[in-house]
């Protein structure tokens, strides 16, 4: 009947008119090729150290970018063999391979993946996803069509080889040859190149990694493709068959720095978003130091802390260890981390009171004291008389730091201490226990010791520089890193408190950080050996390291063990340096002997004598008496009190008690202070 032929060839229009708006919908909503510049590729950032040697690779795919000209021919031969053999005659679709698909998929009942070309491999994994669908299909052979007439056969084939993936992590052929076969994809064998070829279908399956005899099956199957279409003889595949087969060794990938490299991935990140970071091919030339790095490593060994070195003249971070194990935290203890300084603090009291005038051979009497209920006690419990002010920092007693910020007024010594980039302080750290690291909340150890470059630069503080270079993918230059300095001491003060650290390791309490050429520093432990530091310095390389507990155990030593470490750090470091004196202001004296109780020039008869800097005019003219000859020393019990208490004296570590106490709630922090 005629109304039924109206329906069919209704039916038949319809279907027509679907189809055609169909491919047309497809056609209008296909993503830009011309997004990426000449099928640039995902590409993994290289992140070198200062001296050009690669660090690691920030990557969301390990893929390495090459020319066809750095591919192996066999390769490419091997590809076009087995996966499109048709490759340079089509124009981005193989009809004939469509209709082979399509007979497939009819007696399947299914979408099958056959029938694509490389072009439209390509598109379908540059450009579109992964979903089995006659949509996806449909735009997947547009694409295929738009590219080639964008794009040479050449550059089509460059781009999927360096976009396909090849199993064990190894995206691009660049990356595949160094992963099986540790070598460069230009330096493939025929039998290496076959072998590799025949992994796309099925990474997880012809891994040689997983399934060696699937591997040497698959290679002889590409070898076999390759003789049908007469790029090789019969005879050159029986060769490369029996090619013994000489893998590279599964690796396990270990990352150097990765604290640092998070670091900087988070700097890149937010001038650059994570898509270019992690997928651009930037080259970031960074400041670390391997030889640094390593050695920064090793000292912190299994303690769980953080270390952090920098160049004081420039603020380059050399070396930075967030924590004992990456991969048991990736927490960076140098940022992230806020813990009490103990008397690391005490130099920005010595510095507030230097700029109000007092100087290194000024006395402070070491005795017990009550300040509105507040009674400090010195590590060794101990009291030593009059002592000057530069024995009271390298010997770290707790009195005489407290009563000069009594005197120098604790605001001021905040407010030094936030010129200086401490950003924890708060208002209620305005008490008499924050001049012994008593702090609310505490420090981090990246503005501790970027605030230690001030005393080891002039009074010139360096902010921490990680990043020196930023290159695109073109190696067109994206940024250059800059200085950021500013002064915040001037290079009189700046020098004293060197001069005065230099004490604390030459015969203070961080003995065991000499290492035989000019240095500085100051120890720091907090009330029950929570946490122990040591902040050290030579003119031009700055360390300081922090060991505590994640769990805020005592850890059971204190800064003076810790300055041990800084030592043995910078030996190796700076091992085969000439080493470098600390530049000395015009207006500066130096050398000028002192006797520790008196504060007055020696000429031989103190019970100790130091040798001091001053700033011209400021030095003392006044001769103490004990110096003459025939004179006795006046008070036996001012020599009594004099004597220093050994190494062995000092207090033990009290390990079996745990500090419980609501940090918030003690406005008197107890701290051993040395």
């Amino acid at each position: 009947m005629r109304w039924r032929e109206y329906i069919i060839d209704g039916i038949i229009v319809v279907v027509i008119l679907s189809i055609f708006a169909g491919i047309g919908y497809a056609f209008f909503s296909l993503p830009r090729t011309d997004t990426i510049d000449n099928l640039q590729h995902i590409a993994a950032t290289q992140v070198f150290d200062i001296n050009g040697q690669l660090i690691s690779k920030l990557f969301e795919e390990n893929r390495i970018v090459v020319s066809i000209n750095n591919i192996s021919p066999y390769v490419q031969q091997a590809i076009i063999a087995n996966e499109d053999t048709r490759f340079y005659s089509h124009f981005g679709i193989d009809p004939i391979g469509i209709v082979r698909a399509l007979i497939v998929d009819i007696r399947t009942r299914s979408l099958a993946e056959g029938g694509s070309t490389i072009t439209q491999q390509l598109a379908k994994n540059m450009f579109l996803t992964q979903e089995r669908t006659l949509g996806r299909k449909i735009k997947e052979a547009l694409l295929a069509i738009v590219i080639e007439r964008k794009f040479s056969k050449q550059e089509i084939l460059q781009a999927y080889l360096n976009q396909v993936y090849f199993g064990e992590g190894a995206y691009g052929i660049e990356a595949a040859a160094q992963v099986y076969f540790g070598k460069h994809a230009n330096e493939l064998t025929l039998g290496e190149s076959a072998l590799l070829a025949g992994l796309p279908r099925g990474p997880n399956i012809y891994s040689p990694y997983i399934d060696l005899k699937a591997a040497l099956d698959r290679r002889a199957i590409v070898l076999a493709g390759m003789v049908k279409e007469g790029y090789i003889t019969a005879e050159q595949a029986a060769k490369a068959n029996a090619e013994p087969l000489v893998l590279a060794g599964k690796k396990k990938r270990v990352v150097q720095a990765s604290y640092f490299l998070d670091y900087v991935a988070n700097e890149l990140v937010s001038r650059y978003g994570a898509n270019r970071v992690y997928k651009g091919g930037l080259k970031v030339y960074t400041t670390l130091d391997i030889k640094t790095q390593q050695a920064a490593e090793a000292v912190l060994g299994e303690r769980q802390g953080a270390v952090l070195a920098l160049d004081p003249r420039t603020g380059y971070i050399k070396a930075m260890v967030g924590g004992r194990n990456y991969e048991e935290s990736q927490i960076n203890r140098v940022t992230a981390e806020v813990r009490q300084p103990g008397s690391a603090f005490k130099p920005f009291v010595y510095s507030a009171a230097l700029m109000q005038g007092l100087t290194p051979a000024s006395v402070i009497v070491d005795e017990p004291i009550n300040i509105g209920g507040y009674q400090p006690k010195n590590y060794d419990k101990k009291y030593r008389g009059p002592i000057t002010v530069k024995k009271a920092l390298r010997w770290s007693v707790n009195v005489a730091a407290v009563k000069v910020a009594n005197q120098v007024g604790m605001d001021n010594i905040l407010s030094l201490a936030r010129t200086m980039g401490i950003s924890t302080i708060v208002p209620e750290d305005n008490n008499l226990a924050a001049a012994l690291g008593g702090l609310r909340r505490g420090v981090n150890l990246l503005e501790l010791t970027t605030a230690y470059t001030a005393f080891a630069n002039s009074g010139i503080l360096s902010q921490p520089i990680a990043i020196l270079k930023v290159l695109d993918e073109k190696d067109q230059v994206l940024e250059e890193g800059r200085l950021n300095q500013r002064a915040v001491l001037s290079p009189e003060i700046a020098y004293l408190m060197t001069d005065m650290m230099r004490g604390v390791i030459q015969d203070g309490t961080a003995t065991n950080a000499n290492i035989g050429r000019p240095a500085a520093g100051k120890t720091g432990t907090t009330d029950d050996y929570v946490t122990a530091w040591f902040i050290g310095y030579t003119p031009e390389l700055l360390v300081g390291i922090y060991i505590g507990n994640d769990d805020w155990k005592p850890v059971g030593i204190s800064g003076t063990e810790v300055a041990g470490l800084w030592g043995a750090m910078m030996a190796k470091v700076l091992a085969g340096t000439t080493p470098a004196d600390f530049a000395v202001p015009r207006n500066i004296i130096t050398n000028v002997p002192i006797c520790a109780d008196s504060g007055k020039r020696s000429s031989g008869g103190c019970p100790e004598v130091e040798y001091s800097a001053f700033i011209k005019g400021t030095e003392p003219t006044t001769v103490d008496p004990r110096s003459w000859p025939g004179l006795a020393f006046p008070d036996w019990r001012a020599r009594q009190q004099l004597e220093e208490p050994s190494t062995d004296q000092r207090a033990e570590p009290k390990r079996d008690q745990k500090d419980e106490r609501p940090r918030w709630k003690l406005p008197w922090p107890r701290l051993p202070g040395f």
